[in-house]
């Protein structure tokens, strides 16, 4: 169950002070969007960690999906985790490839897409999925549900996400800095690791836009 619950600001002064640009970054960045709460409240951030703070991979995950899944996974441990509006894999199973072969079942029961298409997580706008041709997302709050696409690897749509949700934090919640989610989503953009990647649909999709 996701808690509605709005995580400590930053204390930066733009719109984008903490942009990450490769994947090995995010852990450190997951664990400064529980900070605070890791000194003032050690229960809150016990209960939060378990889903929002995310550790290096232990080690490689064979997967075999497209998009460059594995090499994500080899990098960062996303079970059981979630990055604002996208939780990865959400379901039960021993392993990586059984939680996302559950997830993947799950969405297939509402929807009938083709073999070469993988759904590997949730997202408050419907179902993202991995292909040969990238990462895309099953927008099922539009009518009638379409796709669109994310990015053109995996680690790409999440460092995207990850900047996202990190503008998202300092900008909108508590906050109504919308310039400033934009310029974030301008200075994301503009990183060399974003080539192939759709940043103003991934932070669209992060403040439901």
């Amino acid at each position: 169950m996701r808690l509605a619950i709005d995580l400590p600001q930053g204390s930066e002064g733009d719109g984008h002070g903490r942009m990450i640009d490769h994947l090995s970054a995010l852990p450190m960045l997951s664990q400064e969007w529980l900070a605070a709460a890791k000194i003032t409240d050690p229960e809150l951030y016990a209960e939060l960690a378990a889903t929002i703070v995310i550790a290096p991979a232990a080690g490689p995950v064979m997967t075999r999906l497209p998009a460059r899944v594995d090499a994500a996974l080899a990098v960062v441990e996303l079970s059981g985790k979630e990055i604002g509006t996208f939780r990865f894999a959400p379901a039960q199973g021993v392993d990586v490839r059984e939680q996302i072969a559950v997830y993947d079942a799950r969405v297939r029961e509402d929807f009938d897409t083709g073999e070469d298409i993988v759904f590997v997580g949730d997202h408050d706008a419907g179902h993202v999925f991995v292909s040969p041709h990238g990462v895309g997302l099953l927008n099922i709050t539009a009518q009638p549900p379409r796709i669109r696409a994310l990015a053109r690897d995996f680690a790409g749509f999440l460092i995207a996400q990850a900047n996202a949700y990190d503008a998202y934090r300092r900008c909108l919640m508590g906050a109504d800095d919308l310039a400033g989610y934009h310029a974030a989503a301008e200075a994301c953009a503009a990183l060399p690791a974003m080539a192939g990647v759709e940043v103003t649909v991934i932070f669209d999709a992060q403040r439901g836009g």
